[in-house]
């Protein structure tokens, strides 16, 4: 890889499984934004993200060795190619190599519905300054075409990287494909497969690459470290307060709209199921 000798420092990092595939063999991929903790890496229609140390574990992303103070994405600029391959990425000044992989999707224990309503209790389903009555009557209907209908409201809406109706959506979609099945809800694993391909086409021409990219993990239960740890806790595996105060505290507005989302998700699981 002719990009490495130009690489100054080298990190160890720790991938998602959701994108080893991507890293294995020799691709070039661009550089579709950066900031001080993360840099964004778009490779044909995939998204991946490098991230500092002291950033969000996100499910398509490398958590390099180092934290956002040492500058590590000083070099990187906008649209550049970026080499991959071998399990490694090439960035203007940065070589990563990942050692290790953590997997996004996390696995939840059968969980009686009654307690999964005691677990959300009066948690927050509702994002200020976002509809979600719509998407809150659908998903309590398990009707495929009421929530596309919902989505095509939500995705783009809001503020923030990833917009808040985007983050809202997704929380709820992966609350479904992971909780439904730890009921033993079947109806909603069908609903999800009905939305699959529309809402990955939806989201493709109304919302950010990199935001749509996401609802694509989500839609397969691929979440971010702290929402894994929050869909585990309403599953009795982790104390649901602290759990959820960790997501509300990630990013501006995307870790609220992801928690509440998930609330929303996991409160339509309880209405169709009692």
């Amino acid at each position: 890889m002719a990009a490495e000798a130009a690489a100054l420092l080298r990190v160890p990092g720790v991938g998602s499984t959701a994108i080893a595939k991507l890293l294995e063999p020799p691709a070039t991929g661009a550089v579709l934004g950066s900031s001080s903790h993360a840099v964004w890496l778009v490779l044909d229609d995939a998204v991946i993200v490098v991230s500092a140390a002291d950033a969000t574990r996100l499910p398509n992303g490398v958590e390099i060795g180092v934290n956002a103070a040492t500058d590590p994405f000083q070099s990187v600029r906008h649209a550049e190619p970026v080499e991959m391959g071998d399990n490694r990425i090439l960035l203007a000044g940065l070589t990563v190599e990942v050692v290790r992989w953590w997997d996004p999707q996390p696995v939840l224990p059968s969980v009686p519905v009654a307690e999964l309503a005691a677990a959300i209790g009066s948690l927050p389903a509702e994002v200020p300054g976002i509809d979600g009555s719509q998407l809150a009557d659908a998903l309590g209907r398990a009707s495929a075409p009421a929530v596309l209908a919902a989505a095509e409201n939500l995705l783009g809406s809001g503020t923030g990287l990833t917009p808040e109706g985007d983050d809202y959506l997704a929380g709820a979609v992966a609350a479904l494909r992971l909780l439904g099945p730890a009921v033993g809800d079947e109806a909603v694993a069908a609903m999800l497969e009905a939305i699959a391909a529309p809402l990955a086409e939806l989201a493709s021409v109304t919302t950010t690459t990199f935001s749509a990219a996401l609802m694509a993990h989500a839609r397969r239960g691929e979440v971010a470290a702290p929402a894994g740890d929050f869909l585990r806790a309403l599953s009795g595996r982790g104390d649901v307060d602290s759990a959820h105060a960790a997501l509300s505290k990630v990013g501006h507005t995307s870790g609220p709209a992801l928690a509440a989302g998930i609330v929303l998700g996991a409160r339509s699981i309880v209405r169709l199921n009692v």
